[in-house]
């Protein structure tokens, strides 16, 4: 199961709604719904803002762990695309 689709699961639950119910008020079905909790599917962002809206929740929560965790992924994702730029165009 997906970060995201556990995240989905804890919100519908916590409005206590079927998978029916919860997609029936964004518009999906209960089958998405169920795609997207299992991770046989990512909801779109389109959806996942959606989903904050109606329940007036944030969907992505992440604590101080994992915020440090997503900063360090970043300057690695960066210092790579620069590495890159400089291989790919002399600088």
């Amino acid at each position: 199961m997906s970060e995201i689709g556990v995240k989905i699961r804890e919100i519908r639950n916590s409005h206590r709604l079927s998978q029916y119910r919860f997609g029936k008020k964004l518009g999906i079905s209960g089958k998405t719904v169920s795609a997207y909790e299992t991770g046989r599917a990512i909801p779109p962002e389109k959806i996942i803002n959606l989903i904050s809206e109606v329940f007036s929740c944030p969907i992505i929560y992440m604590n101080k762990q994992e915020k440090c965790r997503l900063k360090d992924q970043i300057v690695t994702i960066k210092s790579f695309i620069d590495n890159l730029e400089k291989v790919l165009f002399g600088s």
